[in-house]
């Protein structure tokens, strides 16, 4: 019997991601679930994987998700920190609002007797830095979703996978330099000679959780990185240039200078006590998967970015 698949937020980077390679593969029947099914994201994304069901679904609305989780074998689940709804109510003191939504996905797919959830998670900032950072919310919520399917592991099989640093961040942080109107600056709030497991969540995400889904006993309620390996922060500024042939440059900005706290830590986190915590078994295994996962110098190529507008 075919597997059906349901793909929480499938317009969203990560979701688009695993709907692309779980379409590939031709193994599974897909449900895409998004807030707006008949938005301009879903429509382009309807023109390209032919055969997928779209349904709307809310993760502050249990029953929309138990109406979308009918049938269903697998979820793949993702909430998102930073998104209006989410930021408003932790700036007003829900600071449980992303955990709340990931706990409605487990609970309504429990409900209607899901057989496993594969939860986009991360490390919990708090734990890597002993106490040290504790108010890196977007881990801190993330990771207490996967405690809370951890505990519910008599009901339903949780595999997680743990993205990167997203190369994509480098655009949002990037501009023209003020100083000669032409040179593209990176300007980061890490040392740039901090070594970040980086990933393109576009390209990178969906081939791992199509390895999960083939390989259920080797995951089942383990963590599997998604990144393909360590590179120093400034790579993506070298590599940039190498690319495009114009001039670039990493340029480490102060942690305040980000505008808040939450990320400010974040930072600090990653600088001292390392993405994943600095661990490496991940680069070994993950050549396993059959998946190229990108490099510096491949997200940009592929990206086909070549900076800024000048302003």
């Amino acid at each position: 019997m075919t597997k059906l698949v349901a793909i929480v937020g499938a317009t969203g980077l990560q979701g688009s991601s695993v709907l692309k390679s779980l379409h590939a593969t031709g193994k599974y029947k897909l449900r895409a679930l998004s807030r707006n099914p008949d938005g301009k994201q879903a429509a382009s994304l309807k023109a390209k994987y032919s055969g997928v069901e779209w349904v709307p679904a809310n993760l502050d609305d249990t029953a929309s998700l138990r109406k979308a989780f009918q049938g269903v074998n697998t979820v793949f689940g993702v909430t998102q920190f930073f998104q209006k709804d989410i930021m408003d109510r932790v700036e007003h003191g829900d600071v449980d609002a992303e955990f709340n939504q990931g706990k409605n996905i487990i609970d309504a797919a429990i409900a209607v007797g899901v057989d496993s959830i594969v939860l986009s998670s991360i490390d919990s900032m708090k734990q890597l830095s002993h106490g040290k950072y504790t108010g890196v919310l977007h881990f801190e919520g993330k990771h207490k979703v996967e405690e809370y399917l951890t505990s519910l592991s008599d009901k339903v099989k949780g595999y997680f996978v743990y993205l990167g640093f997203y190369m994509e961040n480098f655009v949002d942080f990037s501009r023209i330099s003020p100083e000669d109107n032409k040179t593209v600056e990176f300007t980061v709030p890490l040392k740039p000679t901090t070594k970040l497991p980086l990933v393109d969540t576009a390209n990178d995400t969906g081939p791992v959780v199509a390895y999960i889904l083939e390989h259920p006993e080797e995951c089942l309620g383990t963590v599997v990185e998604a990144s393909g390996g360590y590179y120093e922060a400034q790579d993506m500024a070298k590599a940039f240039t190498e690319v495009t042939g114009k001039p670039s440059r990493y340029v480490q900005i102060p942690y305040e200078s980000i505008g808040s706290d939450e990320l400010s830590q974040m930072f600090r986190g990653q600088d001292e006590f390392g993405y994943y915590g600095g661990r490496t078994e991940f680069i070994e295994r993950n050549k396993e998967i059959g998946h190229t996962f990108a490099t510096p110098t491949s997200f940009w190529k592929n990206r086909g970015w070549t900076g800024p507008s000048s302003k």
